[in-house]
C-alpha cells in the first residue's frame, strides 16, 4: 500500500519532500558540530568539578546542566538523522524500481503498437503530435512523421480535405470521427479519431478481412449512389422528357422536361398522379415490343402544349422494370417534308426547262428526265418509263441516225462509263448528224450515277456567227461610209474613228492615232465652223461637242444634232450620240446622207444597249436561280449534321460529304461564271485599298496547305522585293493568288515544289508562280486564257476552265497584264504584273 501510494505522488510533491529533508539534513548536521564541541569539553567537567569541590557556584551547575541537555539532545539527532537516512535511501530503491517497470511497460505497448500494423497520432496541445506505430510499406504512406502528417501528399485533394476538417472538430468541439480511405491498390486505410483525456487520438489502420470488403462495398455503394445522383442531374437537365417504371409499369420516376409536358406541377405530382405522355395504345404497342425483343425504338406522336408533336421513342427493358425518353423530331420531319416538297418543285421546275436533263443511277440506269429530253432526241415516253440505261439509250440514238458518226460507237460507250465513274463534272461537244449542236455536260452525284444536261448550242452558234458576221459588216460599213463618225471615251480622247472624219476635218493619221483630246481638234483641224446665218439659232463650234463629250451630268448627255458650215462652204449635218460607258459618238455628214446613217447609227446604239440589258439580266437571273437553291442544299446539309436532327449512318454521313463536296464544286463554277459575267457586263466595282501583300499572300498559301500536303508539294514563298502594300482590290487579289495555285498544284509532280514569289521594280508589283510539271506548248498559250478552256494533259484533275480566264480579267481590270512563260527548273511560270502606284481615280475614270 505504501508503494501504490507512492505511485500515486506527483511530481511537485516528490520534489517538494526532497526539499524539507535537504533543511532537516542541514539543521542537523550544525547541532551535530555544536554537540561535538560539548563532548569535546564533557570529560573535563568532573575533574574541574572535582577540583572545584563544594565551593562550586549555582551558575556553573546550570551550565553544565545545559551542556548535558545538548548533548542529549545531540545524540537524539544523530539516531533520527541515521534512521531518516535509511528511510530515504529505502525510497530511492523503490522508485528506481518503479521507473524500470514503466519504462518496461512503455516499450512493451510500443512493440505491441508496432506489431499491430498501425499508427496514433496523439494532439496534446497546440504544438506538434506525437506518433507511434507503423504502417504496412505496400500501402506507399510516408513513413517519416513530416511526411506522414502532409496528409494532401499521399491522399486524394477530396479526401485529404475532409480529414483535415474531421480533425479539427476532434480537436475543437471533441466529435469522434470514422473515415475509410481506398489506397491506389485497392486497399482500404480506416482512420479512426477520439478523444482519451485532454488529449485526441488518430488511429491509422489497414483493414483486412470481412472489415475491408465491407468498407469496400461502402465505397463502391457511396461511387455508384453518387453516379446515380449525377446521371440522376443530367437526366433533369435533360430537355427531352424521360421515365423510369418498375415491373408493374408504373412510373417511379420522371425528369423535369417529362413534368413539363404533362403539364405537371411537378416531377413528384407527375408521378404521385401516374400522369402519362404517351396514349394508352402507345404504351401497349411498347411494352409489347419490348416483351418481344427488349427494346422499342420508332416514332410516335404526342400532344405537348397543345400542339401535337413527333417523337423519336426508345424504350428498354432492365432489371428493375424498363426506362424510356423522347426525342422531339417535329423540327426534322418538317425539315424533311420541305425538302421533299423542294426536290417536287425543281422537278416542276425542269420540266418547263428547254435544257434536256437526265439523271441516271449507278448501274447507268434513267432514273429522272424532264420534258425538254425526251423532245431533244424524239424519245417514248413508253420507252422512258422502262427506266432504260444509257447505253441502251445511245444504241436506239445509234440506230435513228442521231448520234454522231465520225467516231466510233464503242468509244463513246467507253467515254460515258468513264464520265459515270469520274469525281469531277465533264463537258464535250456533241455534233449531230442532223447539223444540231450540243453541249453535254455530266455531274457526278455523291450517292452514285450521274446527271447529264444537253444544251442545244445550234441556235447559240449561228446567231453568234450571224453577230460576228454583222460585227464585220458594221466595221467595214462604217470604214466605207461617206460620213464621217468619231467616238470618244468618258475621258473625252478619241477612240476612234473614220478615213470620212479625218478626210472631213483635214487630220492626219498620226494626230489620229496619237487619240487626241477633243478640245485639241479646234486648233489642228485644217477647216473651221462657220457662225451660224440663221437669226434665233444657236451658233455650232467645237465647243459646243466638247460640252458634250466631257459633260459628267448625265441627264446633260442626250442625244442631239444640227446643222452647220465649214470655212470651205460644206454644209455638214452633226450629231452627238451618248454611248455606253460614258462614251459619245459624234457624226458628220453631207444633208442629203444624213437621215440613212442615223438611222444605221441608232439601230446600232439599241443593238448595244440591249446587249447590255440582256448581261445585267442574265447575272441577276443566274444570281437567283443557282445560287440560292446551291444556299439551301448546302444549309439543309449543314442542319442534317446537327446533334439536334438525330444520329446518322455511316452510308448517310457519306452522302452528305459528297453533298458537301458537289455543292462547294458547283458554287465555286457559279461565283466564277458571275465574276465573269459582271466583268463583262461592265458593273464590276473594284473595293481599292492599301493591301498588305505579307498577309494576302499567307491567306492564299493557307487555303491551299492541305491540297498540296495531299499531293505531296511543297509551297516556297519569296517576299524580299515584294513591299509591304500596293494599292488594289485585297479580296481580288487573293482570288488571283489562289487560282494560280491551284493551277500549280494540278500540274505540279507529286514530290515537287511550287514557288511563289512577290517583287516590286519599275513601278510595278509582280506576282509570279512557278511549278515543275510539264509545262505548255507555246502555241497553247493564248488558248489557256480562253473560258471553259480546260487541259487536263499532264494536270490531276480538269475544272470548269475559268481559272486563268478569271486571273487575266481581274488582272486587266486592275490595269496590269498576265504573262505565261518556262519556269527556270520547268514548268511553267504565270506572272501578274499590277501597277503600283495606280490610283484609285484612275480606276474610275477607266
Amino acid at each position: 500500500m505504501e508503494r501504490e501510494s507512492t505511485r500515486g505522488t506527483g511530481p511537485a510533491t516528490r520534489s517538494g519532500r526532497w526539499h524539507g529533508l535537504a533543511s532537516r539534513l542541514r539543521r542537523i548536521g550544525a547541532a551535530l558540530l555544536a554537540g561535538g564541541t560539548a563532548l569535546a569539553v564533557l570529560p573535563a567537567l568532573p575533574a574541574r568539578a572535582q577540583d572545584l569541590g563544594a565551593g562550586m557556584a549555582p551558575e556553573t551547575i546550570l551550565n553544565l546542566a545545559l551542556v548535558g541537555l545538548t548533548v542529549g539532545a545531540a545524540m537524539i539527532a544523530a539516531v533520527w538523522l541515521i534512521r531518516q537516512q535509511a528511510m530515504t535511501a529505502d525510497e530511492n530503491k523503490r522508485l528506481r524500481a518503479d521507473l524500470a517497470d514503466a519504462v518496461n511497460e512503455a516499450d512493451r505497448r510500443g512493440s505491441l503498437l508496432a506489431d499491430d500494423g498501425q499508427r496514433l497520432v496523439v494532439y496534446s496541445g497546440a504544438g506538434a503530435p506525437d506518433l507511434a506505430g507503423s504502417l504496412p510499406k505496400g500501402l506507399g504512406i510516408p513513413a517519416d512523421a513530416a511526411g506522414f502528417l502532409a496528409f494532401d501528399t499521399w491522399m486524394e485533394p477530396a479526401e485529404a480535405a475532409e480529414l483535415e476538417r474531421a480533425i479539427a472538430q476532434l480537436r475543437t468541439r471533441a466529435e469522434p470521427f470514422r473515415l475509410e480511405l481506398e489506397r491506389p491498390d485497392g486497399r482500404i486505410l480506416e482512420v479512426a479519431g477520439r478523444t482519451v483525456g485532454a488529449l485526441a487520438c488518430l488511429r491509422f489502420v489497414p483493414l483486412a478481412g470481412v472489415r475491408e470488403e465491407l468498407a469496400s462495398l461502402r465505397l463502391e455503394q457511396s461511387r455508384a449512389n453518387g453516379m446515380i445522383e449525377t446521371m440522376q442531374s443530367l437526366f433533369d437537365a435533360a430537355p427531352m422528357p424521360m421515365w423510369l417504371r418498375d415491373e408493374a409499369a408504373r412510373l417511379v420516376w420522371v425528369n423535369t422536361a417529362y413534368a413539363r409536358s404533362v403539364d405537371a406541377a411537378g416531377v413528384i405530382s407527375a408521378v404521385e398522379s401516374q400522369v402519362e405522355f404517351l396514349n394508352e395504345q402507345d404504351r401497349a404497342l411498347i411494352a409489347a415490343q419490348t416483351a418481344r425483343s427488349g427494346r422499342f425504338d420508332d416514332k410516335l406522336s404526342a400532344v405537348v402544349e397543345a400542339d401535337r408533336r413527333n417523337f423519336r421513342v426508345v424504350d428498354a427493358a432492365g432489371p428493375f422494370g424498363s426506362a424510356g425518353l423522347a426525342i422531339d423530331i417535329s423540327a426534322t420531319e418538317a425539315v424533311r417534308l420541305e425538302l421533299k416538297e423542294t426536290i417536287r418543285s425543281h422537278a416542276e421546275t425542269l420540266d418547263h426547262l428547254t435544257t434536256a436533263i437526265a439523271r441516271f443511277d449507278e448501274k447507268t440506269q434513267l432514273i429522272y428526265n424532264n420534258a425538254a429530253f425526251a423532245k431533244l432526241f424524239d424519245l417514248a415516253a413508253t420507252f422512258l418509263d422502262t427506266a432504260p440505261d444509257h447505253i441502251t439509250i445511245l444504241d436506239q440514238l445509234r440506230s435513228r441516225g442521231i448520234l454522231p458518226d465520225d467516231r466510233p460507237l464503242r468509244d463513246i460507250k467507253a467515254d460515258i462509263l468513264a464520265a459515270h465513274r469520274a469525281t469531277q463534272p465533264t463537258d464535250v461537244v456533241w455534233h449531230l448528224t442532223d447539223g444540231r449542236t450540243l453541249r453535254v455536260f455530266t455531274s457526278p452525284e455523291p450517292q452514285g450515277g450521274a446527271t447529264w444536261v444537253f444544251e442545244d448550242l445550234t441556235e447559240k452558234l449561228q446567231l453568234e456567227s450571224r453577230l460576228n458576221a454583222l460585227v464585220r459588216l458594221q466595221g467595214e460599213t462604217l470604214d466605207f461610209l461617206r460620213e464621217g463618225v468619231a467616238v470618244f471615251g468618258q475621258d473625252g480622247r478619241l477612240r476612234l474613228s473614220n478615213p470620212i472624219f479625218a478626210e472631213l476635218w483635214g487630220l492626219s493619221d498620226e494626230f489620229l492615232a496619237a487619240k487626241p483630246h477633243i478640245r485639241s481638234f479646234a486648233a489642228t483641224s485644217a477647216v473651221s465652223i462657220r457662225p451660224s446665218a440663221v437669226e434665233g439659232v444657236a451658233d455650232t463650234t467645237w465647243l459646243t461637242f466638247v460640252q458634250a463629250v466631257t459633260a459628267f451630268d448625265e441627264s446633260a448627255r442626250e442625244a442631239s444634232s444640227g446643222e452647220f458650215e465649214l470655212s470651205d462652204g460644206r454644209v455638214q449635218a452633226f450629231g452627238i450620240v451618248p454611248l455606253p460607258n460614258g462614251q459619245t459618238m459624234l457624226t458628220f455628214t453631207d444633208i442629203s446622207d444624213a437621215r440613212a446613217a442615223e438611222r444605221m447609227l441608232r439601230e446600232r446604239n439599241e443593238a448595244l444597249e440591249n446587249a447590255d440589258r440582256l448581261k445585267s439580266d442574265f447575272v441577276q437571273h443566274v444570281n437567283y436561280e443557282l445560287r440560292s437553291p446551291l444556299t439551301n442544299i448546302i444549309g439543309f446539309s449543314a442542319l442534317l449534321r446537327s446533334p439536334e436532327t438525330g444520329p446518322l449512318n455511316e452510308r448517310q454521313s457519306e452522302y452528305l460529304d459528297y453533298i458537301g463536296t458537289s455543292t462547294s464544286s458547283l458554287l465555286t463554277i457559279v461565283n466564277d461564271i458571275l465574276d465573269l459575267a459582271t466583268i463583262d457586263a461592265g458593273i464590276m466595282d473594284l473595293d481599292l485599298s492599301d493591301v498588305d501583300i505579307a498577309a494576302t499572300v499567307e491567306h492564299a498559301a493557307d487555303a491551299m496547305r492541305d491540297r498540296l500536303r495531299e499531293n505531296d508539294i511543297r509551297l516556297e514563298v519569296d517576299l524580299a522585293g515584294a513591299g509591304s502594300t500596293f494599292r488594289a482590290d485585297g479580296h481580288r487579289v487573293t482570288q488571283i493568288l489562289f487560282n494560280l495555285l491551284s493551277n500549280a498544284a494540278n500540274f505540279a509532280p507529286a514530290g515537287s515544289t511550287v514557288r511563289l514569289k512577290a517583287a516590286r521594280g519599275r513601278g510595278e508589283v509582280l506576282f509570279s508562280v512557278a511549278d515543275e510539271g510539264p509545262g505548255i506548248a507555246p502555241g497553247d498559250v493564248a488558248r489557256l486564257f480562253e473560258r471553259f478552256e480546260s487541259d487536263p494533259a499532264g494536270g490531276r484533275q480538269s475544272g470548269a476552265g475559268l481559272g486563268l480566264s478569271i486571273v487575266k480579267s481581274f488582272v486587266e481590270l486592275h490595269g496590269g497584264r498576265v504573262e505565261i512563260g518556262k519556269a527556270p527548273r520547268g514548268g511553267t511560270l504565270v506572272t501578274c504584273r499590277f501597277p503600283a502606284l495606280r490610283q484609285e481615280k484612275d480606276l474610275a475614270a477607266e
